[in-house]
């Protein structure tokens, strides 16, 4: 660049303007006092650049601003009776310890993208009152130039298709008690791999500690051992008319999760067999949704607290659910449930249920604001019957 100059300038000052010419020795001197000028900007520039990218000693490179940060977070206030509770044994069949008005979910997030190819969320929840917790702390890494995303941190299990709906979109209160029991339904701690093939479908895979989130002890990995999930998620038809969504998902590795159904028969962790399969059915023109999913485990080297060997049967249970939007008020939802359980085939006790569920949602402002019913009808197949039928009511605010 700076012999291009002084080549250009040579030029200049040799073509004649006018009658006028300069000699030798004046086109020598004012080249010297524009090199001389040059070399000065060229030092200055230098010295610029090092004040102003030199950080300890190293270059250190201007950091990309988050243009898309959001703070937003839940409130869910809840209604619930169980008619019988002391009967019940002091809690709801979805886990409410007493009758009454309550917080079921105050939680706090932050999410956002740290330029296109980053995004990030940050969740805390106090929910039913219990102490501030993390609830989610993860980091999403998607280059622009492959189907592939990493997300790294603590977030949910990515095997259960209604689990891993937002629970904000839940057509009623609780999701399955077959889901609930039978699928890790809570945050772990690990790398989710995802893959897009092509539209429409994406495969994923998952290293997680196995240990679930609930005290500072379980973000770590103490026995060294590691739970796996692989899934398969599609939707073969997409149309104006009509949505079909599958998710297919296996899980295998050891699970020590404090939600482990297994402890209920004294193992404090087993390793996994679990296959899930779900779907979902979208008929818009008739505003008819239709959601189904199959759980199956067999889960083997079950442990107790002392490290004893625990023997355990499959779990196995399904649910059947449909939501109708009615056609004279499209943000009223009718909604029906059957879900069915076995958490273990070896053992004939008050944990083998069905649940049948009917329930209504009204979209006030979309999810946004919203309110949920439910009556829930519990049985035990094995045991004496129970007056734990429970009515529920929610209203849900987003912000």
């Amino acid at each position: 660049m700076r012999k291009a100059l002084l080549a250009l300038t040579v030029f200049a000052f040799s073509v004649p303007v006018g009658a006028q010419e300069l000699s030798n020795a004046e086109i020598l001197k004012k080249l010297e006092e524009l090199e001389a000028k040059v070399e000065k900007l060229e030092k200055e520039n230098r010295e610029l650049r090092s004040l102003l990218s030199r950080k300890g000693g190293l270059i250190a490179p201007a950091r990309k601003k988050d243009t898309h940060m959001k703070v937003g977070g839940r409130v869910l206030f809840r209604f619930s009776q169980t008619q019988d509770l002391e009967e019940a044994g002091g809690k709801s069949v979805y886990g409410d310890p007493s009758n009454g008005f309550t917080v079921r979910k105050a939680r706090l997030f932050v999410s956002g993208k740290v330029a296109e190819d980053f995004k990030y969320k940050v969740q805390i929840r106090a929910d039913r009152g219990a102490p501030v917790e993390l609830w989610d702390a993860y980091v999403i890494y998607s280059p622009s130039s492959l189907p592939v995303s990493i997300k790294a941190g603590q977030f949910k299990v990515p095997l259960s298709m209604i689990y891993l709906r937002s629970g904000t979109k839940l057509a009623l209160p609780e999701r399955p008690v077959a889901v609930n029991k039978i699928a890790p339904v809570w945050r772990d701690v690990g790398v989710e791999v995802s893959y897009k093939p092509f539209k429409g479908y994406k495969l994923v895979g998952a290293v997680l500690n196995g240990e679930g989130w609930t005290n500072k002890e379980k973000i770590y990995n103490k026995d060294k051992k590691y739970a796996y999930v692989l899934a398969l998620e599609g939707t073969p038809v997409n149309t104006p008319s009509c949505r079909l969504k599958f998710r297919l998902g296996y899980e295998t590795g050891t699970d020590s999760s404090s939600k482990l159904v297994y402890k209920s028969y004294g193992a404090t962790s087993a390793k996994r067999h679990l296959i899930d399969a779900e779907t979902s059915l979208t008929l818009k023109d008739y505003g008819l949704t239709f959601k189904g999913g199959y759980l199956f485990d067999n889960p083997t080297n079950g442990k107790d607290a002392n490290g004893n060997s625990v023997n355990l049967g499959n779990a196995k249970g399904y649910y059947l659910q449909a939501d109708y939007a009615l056609p004279f008020e499209p943000k009223l939802h009718l909604v029906g449930r059957y879900s069915w359980l076995d958490p273990n085939d070896d053992a004939d006790d008050k944990l083998d249920v069905d649940y049948t569920t009917f329930g209504a949602y009204y979209l006030i402002h979309g999810w946004q604001a919203a309110i949920r019913t439910s009556y829930t009808i519990a049985n035990q197949r094995k045991t004496e019957e129970l007056d734990d039928n429970l009515f529920t009511a929610e209203l849900q605010l987003l912000f």
